[in-house]
């Protein structure tokens, strides 16, 4: 016959078990690591400003004597590209929902990808290559292929370069596939950004600097209409196949799916290059071609969030799981934020369906949120309790409460 004591001592123990498990999850993962891009001795903080200063240096030369003619282009190539740059920024932070991304970390990668990536690497090695295409194969040939066999290659290698860099960077913030994804994608959006300000330009330059705004605008709605299964995209599977090729302290090397999804993104960026070509410039085609590649850049792209997603949810249920213990959580709402990937909404709507009385669905919603931003309190605490910790748990009581 168990005593109350003996319920005690075994609560006590299986608590400290899921604290252990916690503490475990935050080493394993890297979650809460600080970001510091000034490292002397790093090697790669010493190639990325030179990346970044050639690229730079470059971007000065072919902008600034031409700026006072073209000055209405340049800036409607900055507010359109800003405010694109913006609303994929939102949708990055609404993606990367278990670990935030350090901000410097993110910076450094956006600058990396449109200054370094763009303006240093890729811009002259596609000229290299288009010139070797025309000379080995003709003008009338290149004109067809060129974006199409070039882009795919120097670009990717570019992007994916800058990428090398920030892990040798952060090795201890990008340790996983997910890491990659969204790491790589804030490489891709700063060098999508910044070429779309130059495909605006030069719009603006074979107008003559007619109309320089108008031109600039109609290249950047037309941009944008494709921009989301763009350069952001491509980058991030092309980075989360560089972790599955390398591997990392948290993530085991699995060479075949970071080949598959290296070959993917480069596969998908020639085809949507080479639409054109391929359609013989026919506009059904072409147009059937790009809802194809779409559909198909998106399938890619959700299955490298389900495999880089099930070893953060597993973390994310042990940094939270002694929250259900402590009464903070329940076990369907933490069953809401780690499940399955393919039962994600469904969970959701359990949790919502089951809360507590007198909680609206809405501030259910805001449970949920408020749980990963208590999770993120934890991992910077390193899984202590601290002034940040105790005020998310707070937050989750208040909104339970109802209280304004």
């Amino acid at each position: 016959m168990s005593t109350s004591s003996d319920t005690g001592v075994a609560g006590t123990a299986e608590t400290a078990d899921l604290l252990a498990r916690r503490r475990d999850a935050i080493e394993e993962s890297g979650w809460g690591a600080r970001f510091h891009l000034f490292q002397p001795r790093n090697l790669s903080l010493w190639v990325y400003l030179l990346l970044v200063v050639l690229g730079a240096r470059e971007l000065y030369r072919i902008a600034v004597p031409i700026a006072p003619v073209f000055a209405d282009a340049d800036i409607a190539g900055v507010a359109s590209a800003g405010t694109f740059c913006l609303l994929f920024l939102l949708f990055l932070h609404h993606a990367d929902r278990y670990e935030r991304t350090p901000a410097l970390l993110a910076a450094t990668a956006f600058i990396g990808g449109g200054i370094g990536a763009v303006w240093a690497m890729a811009m002259p090695g596609n000229a290299a290559v288009m010139s070797l295409y025309s000379k080995t194969f003709g003008q009338v040939w290149a004109a067809d292929w060129n974006a199409g066999l070039t882009a795919p290659f120097v670009e990717e290698s570019a992007k994916g370069a800058v990428f090398v860099l920030m892990l040798g960077l952060a090795p201890f913030v990008i340790r996983t596939v997910y890491d990659g994804l969204i790491v790589g994608a804030f490489v891709g959006l700063g060098f999508q950004v910044l070429e779309d300000m130059l495909y605006g330009q030069n719009s603006a330059y074979s107008n003559f600097g007619v109309d320089q705004v108008g031109a600039v605008l109609h290249t950047f709605v037309i941009r944008s209409l494709s921009g989301i299964s763009s350069h952001a995209m491509y980058t991030a599977i092309f980075a989360a196949g560089i972790v599955y090729l390398v591997g990392t302290r948290a993530q085991p090397r699995r060479v075949g799916r970071g080949l598959l999804l290296m070959a993917s993104a480069m596969l998908i960026h020639g085809l949507w290059d080479s639409m054109l070509a391929l359609s013989n410039a026919n506009g059904f085609v072409v147009t059937a071609l790009m809802a194809g590649i779409t559909v198909v850049s998106f399938v890619v792209l959700f299955v490298a969030l389900r495999w880089g997603s099930h070893r953060e949810r597993g973390w994310l249920r042990d940094v939270l799981a002694p929250e259900v213990a402590n009464g903070t959580l329940t076990e369907v709402e933490l069953v809401a934020l780690t499940g399955e990937q393919s039962r994600r909404r469904k969970d959701r709507k359990a949790a919502i369906k089951g809360r507590a009385d007198g909680v609206s669905k809405r501030r259910e919603k805001h449970v949920l949120a408020a749980a990963l931003d208590l999770a993120h309190d934890l991992s910077e605490s390193g899984g202590e309790d601290n002034d940040a910790v105790a005020h998310s748990r707070k937050e989750i009581a208040r909104l339970r409460a109802g209280r304004a």
